[in-house]
């Protein structure tokens, strides 16, 4: 048994993964296993680290969520090499709203808002990143995710309100502190802010010595041209209106993640939920409730 690693681009490591597996003979092995190629073979513990962190886990889609596209109009957006795959609910003349999963996860596991938001006059928009669902790819990381939202919002045009979960929510922060026209709203569902902190958990769970740690990131530095400096989202502040929700006892996304966000944001809330961990929070009412309501309070008359 392989242990398949959930970080983007060194976001956090699924805990849940961890968790379970933190005294088995997976975890242990494949903490051995890096020990063995650091000492020996540090090169081939590198492409390894990276190779591992770069794919995403495949899921299939349930039944529901293929039920949900026939509803939809596709909306293909072309990249390079190849396009992103989304789909669009509700009328074009209305206000959009564009949703943007996790790691490992769809645009459409962010079915429970479509609803709400259609009854409240909104369009709205899931997409599958690349490296994910339909949109497919070989690899996906962060700047994956950023290239994606930066596309089809080139496409579609501004949105009126991003809501983004876990990765997801950190990319769409990334995408208003960059681009302040893109959205004059965001929701940020059990959001990472900070890919150092991140890479530092993830070191620790693989048990990886600070000098692999540092030489895998500045292979991923390397390879896309860029510092992870630009990737502190929780410093990377907009004048938009934010609201910021993360359960407490989340595992795999720690609350003080949320507070970098509610503390630095200008003009962010904060909603915290107790006991729904990391994923649950998409099908909860309340979350649901309170971000359809925050959208919909931005609308011009």
């Amino acid at each position: 048994m392989e242990l398949r690693l959930n970080p983007a681009f060194f976001w956090p490591i699924n805990s849940t993964i961890v968790r379970s597996l933190r005294f088995s003979v997976a975890l242990l092995r494949e903490r051995a296993l890096y020990r063995l190629l650091w000492r020996h073979a540090p090169q081939r513990a590198i492409d390894r680290a990276v190779s591992q962190l770069l794919t995403p886990p495949a899921h299939r889609f349930p039944d529901d969520e293929l039920r949900l596209m026939e509803d939809a109009s596709l909306v293909a957006v072309p990249m390079v090499p190849d396009r992103l795959i989304g789909w669009r609910w509700g009328r074009k003349q209305d206000p959009l709203v564009v949703l943007v999963h996790g790691w490992g996860g769809r645009g459409t596991q962010l079915q429970a808002f479509i609803a709400p938001l259609l009854e409240r006059g909104f369009s709205v928009i899931a997409f599958d990143a690349p490296g994910h669902g339909m949109t497919g790819g070989p690899d996906s990381s962060l700047p994956h995710f950023l290239r994606g939202l930066e596309a089809m919002l080139d496409h579609v045009g501004p949105a009126h309100a991003l809501i983004g979960h876990s990765l997801g929510g950190a990319v769409a922060a990334l995408v208003m502190a960059r681009r302040p026209d893109a959205a004059r709203r965001g929701v940020l569902i059990a959001a990472p802010a900070s890919l150092t902190e991140s890479t530092w958990r993830l070191a620790a769970a693989l048990d990886w010595p600070p000098a692999m740690r540092t030489a895998v990131q500045r292979r991923i530095e390397y390879r896309f041209g860029v510092s992870w400096s630009e990737f502190e989202a929780g410093y990377r502040v907009a004048p938009h209106d934010l609201l910021v929700i993360h359960d407490r006892q989340d595992r795999e996304v720690p609350y003080a993640e949320a507070l970098r966000y509610a503390n630095t944001w200008p003009r962010a809330r904060l909603l915290e939920t107790e006991g729904l961990g990391h994923r649950r929070l998409l099908a909860d009412a309340r979350v649901i409730g309170a971000a359809t309501e925050f959208i919909a309070a931005g609308v011009r008359p």
